[in-house]
């Protein structure tokens, strides 16, 4: 080999070798600016679900769309702004961003378990019910009691009261400091007019949570249809009380 040709060689060798960490140095910059973009958008996401829960909704939407215009591939981002929509009534932005968070994350239990939701409480019990088992059997979903009382209230729409009963009583067997499933199971069974049984678990949801309006009225339903006078007219005053313009309260009141 000639003198030219080795040194032909040798830049040839040298240009790949530079091509190669100009290659590397773009993917690990690329990386870099991606984790940077995710970084941002989860704390805008953060933010403005944060807004949310506090009921400033125009600021929250502004965070929730300065997330998804950094990172439209996020699927919390997605997710976020479907419970936004979710929450503001929109329901077609709701569910294209649930699909897409479906897409993005199809194994994540936080998706499945909103959508599902979702899904059950606009009438298409059948798929959203499938979301909400599917993702009781994801080892990674951490919160199944949720997931087992969303899947409880999907069967209550759907009129299936015994598979309600059963999927309230798994997320009292998940987390039996969750006070809401009683509430859930107290109402069935007065619907069932087991107004005993509805009586119990309606004292076991005020052991673990305050007082709602919604819990005091079932109470004064309850003591009313045992014939319990005192009780009846306890609650009932109470409601007036506490939460005087609540609609409960003004139900009483017709």
């Amino acid at each position: 080999m000639t003198k030219s040709h080795n040194d032909y060689f040798y830049f040839k060798s040298a240009c790949l070798v530079a091509v190669m960490f100009f290659l590397a140095a773009c993917s690990t910059t690329n990386a870099r600016d991606q984790e940077k973009r995710w970084s941002q958008a989860q704390l805008y996401i953060d933010l403005g679900l944060r807004y949310m829960e506090m009921g400033n909704y125009n600021v929250a939407l502004t965070k929730l769309k300065k997330a998804h215009a950094l990172d439209d591939e996020n699927f919390s981002g997605h997710n976020a702004l479907a419970i936004f929509y979710d929450t503001t009534r929109n329901d077609n932005l709701a569910r294209y961003h649930y699909k897409r968070a479906t897409v993005l994350a199809p194994e994540n239990p936080s998706v499945l378990n909103n959508y599902g939701r979702f899904l059950c409480q606009r009438g298409d019990v059948k798929k959203g019910f499938g979301m909400l088992s599917k993702a009781t059997n994801l080892p990674s979903n951490h919160k199944l009691w949720l997931t087992y009382r969303n899947a409880g209230q999907c069967q209550v729409l759907n009129g299936n009261l015994v598979l309600a009963e059963n999927n309230f009583l798994q997320a009292i067997e998940q987390n039996d400091s969750y006070g809401p499933v009683f509430l859930d199971l107290a109402k069935l069974k007065f619907s069932n007019r087991e107004f005993h049984l509805a009586g119990k678990y309606l004292d076991q949801f005020f052991t673990v949570h305050v007082e709602t309006p919604a819990a005091v009225l079932l109470a004064y339903q309850i003591a009313k249809q045992l014939g319990h006078l005192n009780a009846t007219e306890q609650y009932k005053q109470k409601l007036k009380e506490h939460f005087p313009a609540s609609a409960e309260a003004k139900s009483l009141e017709k």
